[in-house]
Order: structure tokens, then C-alpha cells, then sequence
């Protein structure tokens, strides 16, 4: 497809130079902002929320931790087990 000519577009005729037809509006230095005690407890929930994304969901050391406790043949005796049953039975609320 060509287009040969547009016709119908001829220049823009009695044209005068812009002028600043408006003064900015100058802006007092005394204007304020007041952010209410819910907005900053907000503001803070949200910083804490930003700052527990960052804590990984599982902490090596703990399991490490777990790992050679399970591995020593004197830690799982009578009372480490009933120790942890009870636990289990409480969480159940049994």
C-alpha cells in the first residue's frame, strides 16, 4: 500500500508566539502534614511484616542441633521419650 499525498493539510495561519498566561501559585512554607497514631502503628506492623520476610523459615542451627542429638546413642532413653509423649498429649489436649 502507498500513500501518494494527504491533501487537505495547509499550514497553520495567524499563529502568535505563547505567553504565560498564569502565574504559578507560590506555595506557603508553613503547610503541614499530621499522621495519626493508627497510621504509625500501621506503619509500623508493616516494617516489622517487611522485616520478617527477610528471617528464613528454617533455622539450620536448630536442626543441626536436633541431628547430633539424635545421632548419640545415650540421648533417646526412657525419659527423653516420655518427655516428648507428654508434649504431644498436651498439644492434643489430651
Amino acid at each position: 500500500m502507498t500513500i501518494n499525498s494527504l491533501g487537505g493539510v495547509s499550514q497553520i495561519e495567524g499563529c502568535t508566539s505563547i505567553e504565560k498566561s498564569v502565574q504559578s501559585v507560590r506555595i506557603s512554607e508553613a503547610d503541614s502534614i499530621s499522621v495519626s497514631s493508627e497510621a504509625k502503628a500501621m506503619g509500623e506492623v508493616y516494617a516489622i511484616s517487611e522485616d520478617l520476610h527477610t528471617i528464613p523459615d528454617i533455622r539450620m542451627d536448630k536442626v543441626e542441633a536436633a541431628i547430633q542429638k539424635l545421632q548419640d546413642p545415650n540421648y533417646i532413653n526412657q525419659a527423653v521419650i516420655n518427655s516428648v509423649a507428654d508434649k504431644i498429649a498436651d498439644m492434643f489436649g489430651v
